[in-house]
């Protein structure tokens, strides 16, 4: 049975041949997104050191804020994952931030209504990093926010990789970071064995590999380059294509679930401007949930707090629409 939603794997032999030059070109490389994130809350400080945050975020997002000793706010995000903009105004005059992150999330760039904020905070002195990761092709560009990051490897098959784009001078790092970087590369060609041969003990040590990198991961930042073993797996890449299918998937499991009763959709399908990272959907009891699908070898991820009750289902290249059409089956059985 073919899994939904595991690590990428990776092969001894890659085909074809992409378009990665775009997505490098003009951008500083990092290993991690986090790093980049490091960099620009270290180059702010001459600033302050308050920053608001999404209440959606990832402890790797926050990390580089504590490693600095920023004091940190929440903001609060709506149910359709757009900011709750009178709240956050609020935050924002009572805390001062001289920096505030945002996430576009789930392939829906920021609203007219969002912009017209963060534009205001800007003017009264707080920068803006807008986090692409969940948005990674997004075109837009405003000429009020300073900094955009975000995650490569989190779309690809590849072991590490994000970008930073400013005009700012960051410095230049050129160490790369071989042992995360060594470790993820042997989980990810395990995986791809497991998936060739069946071998439930080959999946196994992928998945330990994948442990010991996220507690690497851990460990106080420091900045390196991304790796060349990605760029040059990157090159065999059509991230042209892989947009299309992304979007594609997303678009089918949407309307292959918009009438279930048994979860809510966290967006309507007008709101999808670009290529998304997950197709997102809430859940009232999400062990439930996630132990029904991985039944099925459906492994639907949860990447916030358990409180906030989304699940995603990974909807990249790998998987076509008849994929979708197992997910949606799998979702409404009772």
């Amino acid at each position: 049975m073919k899994e939904i939603g595991s690590i990428f794997p990776l092969y001894d032999k890659c085909q074809g041949s992409g378009t990665h030059n775009n997505m490098l070109s003009g951008r500083k490389l990092f290993s991690f997104c986090r790093e980049a994130i490091y960099l620009i809350a270290k180059k702010e400080m001459a600033n302050g050191k308050k920053v608001m945050l999404p209440k959606y975020t990832c402890d790797t997002v926050i990390a580089p804020f504590l490693q600095l000793g920023y004091d940190y706010q929440f903001y609060p995000v709506c149910k359709d994952l757009t900011i709750d903009i009178p709240k956050a105004k609020e935050i924002f005059s009572a805390h001062h931030p001289n920096l505030i992150v945002i996430h576009p999330y789930f392939g829906m760039d920021l609203t007219r209504q969002e912009q017209d904020m963060l534009r205001e905070m800007h003017e009264n002195g707080c920068e803006i990093i807008l986090d692409l990761t969940q948005c990674l092709f997004s075109t837009m560009r405003l000429p009020f926010i300073k900094y955009y990051v975000g995650s490569i490897r989190k779309w690809f098959a590849i072991p590490d990789g994000a970008f930073l784009e400013t005009s700012d001078e960051m410095g230049i790092y050129c160490a790369e970071n071989n042992e995360i970087v060594s470790l993820q590369t042997k989980a990810m060609k395990l995986r791809g064995e497991y998936f060739q041969g069946g071998d439930t003990n080959v999946k196994e040590e992928s998945i330990r590999l994948s442990h010991e990198v996220e507690r690497l991961m851990t460990r106080p930042i420091t900045p390196h380059t991304m790796a060349s073993v990605s760029k040059d797996l990157l090159a065999f890449e059509d991230a042209d294509a892989q947009q299309k299918i992304r979007i594609e998937n997303y678009k089918r499991l949407y309307e292959g679930l918009k009438d279930a009763d048994n979860i809510e959709l966290v967006a309507d399908i007008s709101r999808l401007t670009t290529a998304p990272l997950f197709f997102p959907f809430r859940v009232g009891n999400i062990s439930e949930m996630q132990k029904k699908l991985a039944k099925k070898g459906i492994y639907a991820r949860l990447i916030w707090e358990e409180e906030d009750r989304i699940l995603t289902i990974t909807v990249d290249q790998r998987y076509d629409l008849s994929d979708m059409d197992r997910v949606i089956a799998a979702i409404k059985e009772e």
